[in-house]
């Protein structure tokens, strides 16, 4: 029993000394009190754009928060912000700005009204300038086109991060106008005239959701002097003579095909001159014709093209243009009377094999 109450006493001793060791380690963390915290920011997140940054931060129950303290370049340069923030969820936009070309680590910490500072939160972001407007290049133009309503630029696609593009120009009324649509698009018309200068350049964002965009230097083009009539409602409403059976009749004449063609009729043959006339469907202003007799096919020699306002093949037609193939299976030639008018009568007076003619295709260009 003596020995019991021996070892009783020794472990009571040995306990109050760790007790003290014990209270000796951690006297220094609570020595003046407790700490108390600030309320931390939830969340922070930095948004890149042109030498500067858009922090958004959010605050959790931050109705006591007096100031937020943001400080970068290793507390060189630091912001100060004054805070009213509401119970439960709130957050803020502050724009840094003034900022280098750089990436950038960031410590952000809140102080309330009663001086308890927060923990730290430590966020990144990047800020663009000059170097990366300079990495950036115009989108290219894979081919340019008029129509008689409007001028027609194709584009290749798009590069990385490019998210518009912009066309500046003279409008048919001789006014400026810029025209932007989005980098998803391969294919924009201007309301231009032929051999009107535009002007045009790409907009890229660094980074998704950055707050400024980026544009290259405008770069520069022009439209053709001329285009192709559109002749998908025409139609070629009567010929003198045809084989159809040959070639395909008369509708090929404007059907796009070269390897089609209106013959003139044969077996029991039709004498020349034979003729045919075209429904533009409105009055035209054509500059030039070419024509396409039928391919490795010699027969069809002078071609004489009218232009009127009546279908009658017996009425009032004006010259427009004419013309004798030399070699080949295609002549442009030009309308020299300036004629205008809605139809198109073509005229093959002679042949080099008489009687016989034949025409694959026939377009007009105005501009």
């Amino acid at each position: 029993m003596k020995y019991i109450l021996h070892a009783f006493s020794f472990l009571c001793i040995l306990a109050c000394a760790s007790c003290d060791k014990f209270t000796d380690i951690h006297k220094k963390y609570i020595e003046g009190g407790e700490i108390i915290y600030a309320v931390k920011p939830d969340s922070v997140v930095f948004i890149p754009g042109k030498e500067r940054l858009m922090m958004r931060l959010w605050m959790i129950n931050g109705q006591n928060i007096r100031n937020i303290i943001v400080s970068w370049n290793g507390g060189q340069d630091s912001l100060v912000l004054p805070m009213k923030l509401k119970t439960g969820r709130d957050s803020i936009e502050v724009l840094v700005n003034d900022l280098e070309e750089k990436n950038y680590s960031f410590d952000i910490y809140s102080v309330d009204n009663f001086n308890h500072r927060s923990l730290t939160y430590i966020a990144f972001g990047a800020a663009y300038g000059t170097t990366y407007a300079a990495s950036l290049q115009n989108r290219r133009i894979k081919s340019i086109s008029l129509t008689e309503t409007a001028g027609n630029i194709e584009w290749f696609a798009p590069a990385e991060n490019m998210i518009l593009n912009e066309v500046k120009f003279k409008n048919r009324r001789g006014a400026d106008t810029v025209v932007r649509f989005p980098a998803s698009d391969y294919n924009v018309a201007i309301d231009a005239v032929g051999n009107t200068p535009f002007q045009y350049r790409s907009l890229y964002i660094p980074e998704a959701e950055a707050i400024d965009t980026f544009a290259t230097a405008w770069a520069s083009d022009v439209l053709p002097e001329f285009f192709t009539f559109d002749r998908s409602t025409w139609e070629v409403l009567a010929v003198s003579d045809e084989t159809a059976s040959d070639g395909g009749g008369k509708a090929t004449l404007i059907d796009g095909d070269h390897g089609t063609y209106w013959h003139s009729q044969w077996g029991p043959d039709i004498p020349l001159p034979h003729w045919a006339i075209i429904d533009m469907k409105s009055v035209k202003n054509i500059s030039y014709f070419t024509i396409y007799r039928r391919n490795n096919n010699t027969n069809t020699k002078s071609v004489q093209l009218y232009v009127g306002n009546s279908s009658d093949p017996n009425g009032t037609w004006t010259l427009a243009a004419s013309g004798t193939f030399a070699s080949g299976n295609q002549m442009t030639i030009n309308n020299t009377t300036g004629a205008t008018g809605r139809y198109v009568k073509m005229l093959l007076p002679d042949s080099n094999n008489p009687p016989f003619t034949s025409v694959a295709e026939i377009y007009m260009y105005g501009k």
